[in-house]
């Protein structure tokens, strides 16, 4: 089902941002509301200015990401002076991996100190203990200079106006282009960095990036015969997982129930989808009966590894790397951390599986939430908002700079080794790197993998056949408070009577009545205010 990375937050930082501003965020009229979208509106976003100096051997476009088949030989050294301002800048962040070795028993964190010209303190939490740090520590009132805030974060506008700085005079229109890489994000992505009309974050853009479909082992496919599978519809896509399981060899054809993957067949919504300003969420569209009786077969067909209903998202990577699935339904992001992660050798390979339509033709593909974060700037930091901007925009230093192979590799020797003009990361660097510096600021993905040129063109060549099939979420950018507060709650109850369903505990027709409870317990005021705020903004 459609949701971001990382769940929504719950109700302990609601409560917690009550405890920051004394009264409850957002609290008031309609009418304030609708002013406060008509502001959000009218805000003029920074200045797209892509940057020039490097030339991509797979051109991209304004969705298709830049491709690249080795590192350029002579990196550009893109910025001239160190951003800090000598003092100490403490963020806050989350870690996808494991945690890495603190700053003084860690030559790559020692390193990045000496380049920002400021020592970077950086208070850590994994992703699955993030949610809890990030709402104690704002119900303390304990913010660092640099705040990565995450996605969903209950009734955020009301949290950053009270904690965070308004950048709007540094970035609204041209005034970006002091910060060329900030400038060199594209438009779209400062639209979820707009709230209470003004301009409070800088944003980590994802997109395509985070756009997922199968994930395949095309070596294992392979082992049986099949080259660039591309199923025409249903039916030969299941026929395709049986082939690929083997239960009784302990493998499977799924990590989990591909059930966001069948709905893109069946062409369904990307969370929301408006028409005529009226908004249509994906669980009341067309198609969830189909979509649910297609999956229920998938599961009683055995194709989907039993484990999956109790098994964390970490299990189902082991279970793909480990050859034990064949499918994983994830993005080009998961796609590079797979090789990354690759214990298999050189044989290993992971290919992306296009979507048919349900009986036939083409199928539509969801576009990846256009942020990860929004990183906000502490209103109280002793430091000047041009001082943290400049650290933003050294972070965003893109593909093929010397800025960004430093912040991705390290340094080299140490973090990684060349092979031709490609660094390979060691184990050293793989376990030092891992600071979270791409929290705070980041460039658009570029696809790329060293020393395999293969890997990019293969994630080119779908993404331009995806390209011009892409469904966009229609609330992006717009603010619901109900759904601030409610809609993990909400889709929850959704998702654990889906995965009922799949399993055949219960009957495809307990669907329509659950829906009917989801738009009564709030998912009729959520839509609501999304089209309020959308017609307030003039329709876009």
């Amino acid at each position: 089902m459609p949701v971001s990375r990382r769940s929504f937050l719950g109700g302990g930082l609601a409560a917690a941002a009550v405890a920051v501003t004394g009264t409850p965020l957002l609290a008031g009229c309609a009418s304030g509301k609708k002013n406060t979208a008509a502001a959000n509106a009218a805000v003029k976003l920074p200045t797209y200015m892509k940057y020039g100096e490097i030339k991509p051997d797979l051109p991209g476009t304004d969705v298709v990401l830049d491709g690249f088949l080795k590192y350029p030989a002579n990196p550009v050294k893109a910025i001239a002076d160190a951003p800090g301002d000598g003092k100490p800048i403490t963020f806050m962040t989350n870690i996808p991996g494991a945690i890495p070795p603190a700053a003084d028993q860690n030559q790559f964190w020692q390193e990045v100190n000496k380049r920002l010209g400021s020592e970077l303190q950086i208070s850590m939490a994994s992703n699955d203990e993030y949610n809890d740090k990030f709402a104690t520590r704002i119900a303390g009132g304990d913010l660092p200079d640099i705040l990565n805030v995450p996605p969903g974060t209950p009734q955020i506008p009301g949290l950053l106006k009270a904690k965070a700085m308004d950048l709007t005079e540094h970035l609204s229109g041209d005034a970006v282009k002091k910060y060329p890489f900030l400038a060199n994000i594209p438009t779209l992505y400062w639209k979820g960095c707009v709230f209470n009309g003004a301009i409070y974050g800088v944003p980590v853009p994802r997109g395509m990036s985070r756009t997922s479909l199968p994930l395949y082992r095309a070596d294992l496919l392979a082992a049986k015969g099949i080259k660039d599978p591309a199923p025409k519809n249903f039916d030969e896509f299941l026929a395709l997982c049986k082939e690929m399981t083997a239960a009784k060899d302990n493998r499977w054809a799924w990590t989990r129930v591909p059930t966001s993957y069948v709905r893109m067949m069946l062409g369904m919504p990307n969370n929301w989808k408006e028409e005529g300003g009226k908004f249509i969420s994906v669980y009341e569209a067309d198609g969830n009966q189909d979509a649910l009786e297609a999956c229920r077969k998938l599961v009683a067909a055995g194709v989907v590894n039993p484990d999956t209903f109790s098994a964390k998202a970490a299990a189902r990577k082991q279970w793909f790397n480990g050859g034990i699935a064949a499918f994983d339904y994830d993005s080009f992001v998961a796609w590079n951390q797979y090789y990354s992660d690759n214990t298999a050798g050189d044989a290993f390979a992971v290919d992306m599986l296009d979507v048919p339509g349900f009986s036939s033709g083409e199928g539509k593909v969801w576009m990846g939430a256009a942020l990860n974060n929004v990183t906000a700037f502490n209103k109280a930091s002793k430091h000047s908002a041009e001082t943290l901007l400049k650290v933003a925009n050294w972070m965003a230093a893109p593909f093929g700079t010397e800025e960004y192979l430093f912040r991705k590799y390290g340094v080299q020797g140490r973090h990684y080794t060349l092979e031709g003009t490609d660094p390979v990361p060691t184990k050293t660097g793989i376990v030092e790197t891992g600071i979270g510096l791409q929290y705070i600021s980041d460039s658009t993905l570029a696809l790329y993998w060293a020393g395999k040129p293969q890997v990019p063109q293969n994630q080119h060549k779908i993404q331009e056949k995806i390209a011009d099939r892409l469904l966009y979420d229609a609330s992006y950018g717009l603010y619901s408070e109900t759904s601030s507060k409610q809609w993990s709650q909400l889709t929850g109850v959704l998702t654990d009577l889906e995965n009922q369903i799949v399993q055949g505990k219960k009957p495809v027709s307990d669907w329509a009545p659950a829906v009917k409870t989801f738009l009564s317990s709030g998912g009729e005021k959520i839509r609501g205010e999304l089209q309020d705020a959308f017609a307030t903004a003039g329709g876009k």
